[in-house]
């Protein structure tokens, strides 16, 4: 899945696409974000179908089913750009005798990450699909990982049939500080 995720390194931000950006440790659901079409631009993250009778408030689309399920048919492409996501691993404490979720830190040492999104007019969603390893070990679903070289392709429409970036991201545990949109600040992605 991707509920949470950063986007700091405003210098390479600003050089690969010539927009001045204020770190952000903690993007959630319904903040503006910046993502590609064919050029970069700032959207909602939040998306409800126009027929929808009330807001469906989603954030996500499942790679597998975005060319069937009507929420998103007629969407158009675009890319989520972003240098680390969180997720969190539910698990059962025996000792404690209750559900726990613990979050942790998905990264590239702050290198930029482009994950596929869906887009209408202003509002946009992230493209998850079936994680693997070594993400799966804390989820079950995770962001669809693209190339810089894939950038153009996936927005033109075309699927990404391999997934060569999943490997190399980092995973490590940080504290329930990210748990509330209110903290924004490096302590969200310091390991503990």
């Amino acid at each position: 899945m991707c509920g949470r995720y950063t986007l700091t390194n405003k210098n390479d931000i600003k050089r690969k696409f010539n927009v001045d950006i204020e770190p952000n440790f903690n993007i959630c659901p319904t903040s503006k974000v910046l993502v590609y079409t064919n050029h970069p631009q700032w959207m909602e993250w939040n998306y409800s179908p126009r027929w929808a009778k009330k807001p469906m408030n989603l954030i996500n689309a499942r790679y597998e089913t975005i060319d069937e399920k009507p929420s998103f048919k007629h969407m158009k492409r675009c890319v989520f750009i972003m240098d680390g996501w969180y997720e969190w691993k539910r698990y059962f404490n025996w000792n404690k005798r209750e559900n726990v979720k613990d979050p942790y830190y998905h990264h590239m040492n702050s290198e930029i990450i482009y994950v596929a999104g869906l887009y209408d007019e202003s509002k946009c969603v992230c493209v998850t699909k079936k994680s693997v390893l070594p993400i799966s070990e804390i989820h079950n679903r995770q962001p669809l990982l693209i190339e810089e070289s894939q950038i153009d392709k996936w927005t033109r429409g075309d699927f990404i049939l391999k997934d060569f970036l999943s490997k190399d991201i980092q995973i490590h545990k940080v504290s329930t500080h990210v748990n509330s949109p209110k903290n924004n600040d490096a302590s969200c992605i310091k390991p503990i």
